[in-house]
């Protein structure tokens, strides 16, 4: 690569001007020479030509500079060697001290040179590497092909000034242009030659060089082509590197883009394997059983006493009471799958979430044996912002696996405690417990249930990701009186402080 960084060359001056320069300085130091001969002598005058030499040596081509270090002998030969202002040279000090300097002059011009071409490649790989990271922070951001390949052509673009573009040549014919400014001239059998033999072609490169683009493949397996317009300055090996580049993030945003589609259906697929094997397991039971009650109640050949009418009647309305919860489940499943983009968040009172809950319990027939316990709060009313039909949904499962495992004609426990950065919502309960090394694994309910036992096998799966989309924890254990503890901790706020940060 030659040229493709001439914009931030260390010389930003016009190449004549630095002429200029050397010209006048060539003038300068020959007008001193001539005034201040008897003073300075050959040998320092001889010096001030070094130093126009390296001049040019610094600032100019190698052959201007070999031009000036000739125009200095020259010069020195005919105004300050003996005899002076002749090209003879009258001693052999004279011809030591041209040697000398010739020699002199063309050894700084060649290793002036040197370092200055190696100086200006670690200029061009230092911006080259510079390039690329910002390419490569430019290119991790995208998640789309289309996205990812315009912003590659634009930042070339930007950055050089080329018209770049990606093309592909589909099965059915034709171009079609993924990303940049399409090339007219271009034809389809040049990018299919391309594509073909894997390999550049076009302007810079040693086959087709006649097109007035340089197409560059992005390599075996891939279908796409860079097509550069523009790029005199640029050498092929340069366009190969921005060309794996592309490549090589395109591969990795189509493998990353895969993966995430896997992981969705995989997703998709459990999700539909719990749904169901719930629907199939505790549906159809009591569907049963209310079915059969009522075929008992409405067949008047059954003569029921009223004992055993009321007792069918409770079967079905518990029956019923179970299908309520049952579907609600369900319907929270369907809402839960759906992320925290479904969720309906706002400011809510816990206190008023548990005394709805509680309600609901109370109102039963019969109704349910629950007490809830409330901390003396004063004026420091507490605030969390949360989904509270999600949250309610969560207490509400775990009344119901309490009731299921209390001991016969227990009170179940509702309370809220505060500390210092979380509010804790607990449901307590005399019963077994749960066994040593209890674990929640979320979403569980594809395993079978175990004998007599009756839930969807969802109700703890659902609480702990209610936690999860809220930022909350759950915790089980035991509480000081030795009943079984199941905790929902939640960030919260005062009320006012909340005021005060509005204002």
């Amino acid at each position: 690569m030659t040229g493709n960084f001439d914009h931030r060359a260390l010389s930003t001056s016009p190449y004549w001007q630095v002429g200029l320069v050397l010209v006048v300085g060539l003038a300068l130091v020959t007008s001193l020479g001539l005034y201040y001969f008897a003073a300075l002598g050959v040998t320092v005058i001889t010096l001030l030509y070094m130093l126009c030499v390296l001049w040019a040596a610094y600032f100019l081509r190698f052959a201007d500079a070999l031009f000036t270090a000739v125009i200095a002998v020259l010069l020195i030969n005919f105004c300050f060697i003996e005899p002076r202002y002749t090209f003879g040279i009258a001693s052999l000090q004279s011809w030591v001290v041209l040697i000398v300097f010739a020699i002199l002059a063309i050894t700084v011009n060649q290793a002036m040179q040197q370092l200055k071409q190696q100086r200006q490649q670690a200029q061009q790989a230092a911006l080259q590497s510079s390039f690329f990271q910002s390419l490569a922070e430019l290119l991790s951001i995208q998640n789309s092909i289309e996205g990812l390949l315009e912003a590659a052509c634009q930042h070339v673009h930007t950055v050089f000034g080329w018209q770049v573009g990606v093309v592909q040549l589909p099965d059915s014919g034709g171009l079609t242009w993924l990303a940049g400014t399409p090339v007219a001239s271009l034809q389809a059998s040049s990018v299919q030659w391309a594509q073909d033999y894997q390999r550049a072609i076009g302007a810079g490169t040693a086959d087709w060089p006649e097109l007035g683009a340089c197409l560059l493949p992005f390599g075996a397996g891939q279908s796409e082509v860079l097509v550069v317009v523009g790029h005199a300055s640029a050498d092929l090996h340069f366009l190969r590197l921005l060309t794996h580049q592309c490549a090589q993030a395109t591969i990795k945003l189509r493998q990353q883009i895969a993966l995430a589609q896997a992981a969705r259906d995989a997703s998709e697929a459990d999700f539909k394997k719990t749904l169901l094997t719930a629907l199939s397991h505790d549906m159809r039971t009591p569907l049963t059983a209310i079915l059969g009650a009522a075929n008992v109640l409405a067949d008047g050949d059954i003569a029921l006493a009223p004992a055993q009418a009321t007792q069918l009647l409770q079967s079905i309305q518990a029956e019923a009471s179970y299908l309520t919860q049952a579907t609600e489940n369900i319907l929270t499943l369907v809402k839960l799958e759906a992320g925290s983009s479904s969720l309906h968040l706002d400011w809510a009172s816990p206190q008023e979430i548990m005394q709805h809950v509680a309600q609901r319990y109370l109102q039963r027939t019969p109704a349910v044996r629950l007490q809830m316990t409330l901390p003396e709060l004063g004026a420091q009313e507490v605030l969390f912002k949360a989904d509270a039909v999600l949250v309610a949904h969560a207490l509400a499962n775990l009344i119901d696996n309490a009731l299921q495992w209390r001991e016969q004609g227990s009170t179940i426990e509702l309370a809220l405690s505060l500390e210092a950065s979380s509010l804790g919502l607990s449901v307590r309960n005399h019963g077994p417990g749960f066994p040593p090394g209890f674990a929640i694994s979320a979403f569980e309910s594809g395993k079978p249930a175990a004998a007599g036992v009756r839930g969807f096998g969802l109700g703890l799966s659902i609480v702990q990701t209610v936690m999860q989309l809220h930022g909350g924890q759950i915790e089980i254990g035991s509480s000081a009186d030795q009943r079984t503890e199941v905790r929902l901790l939640l960030p919260f706020v005062y009320a006012a402080d909340l005021i005060k940060a509005d204002t």
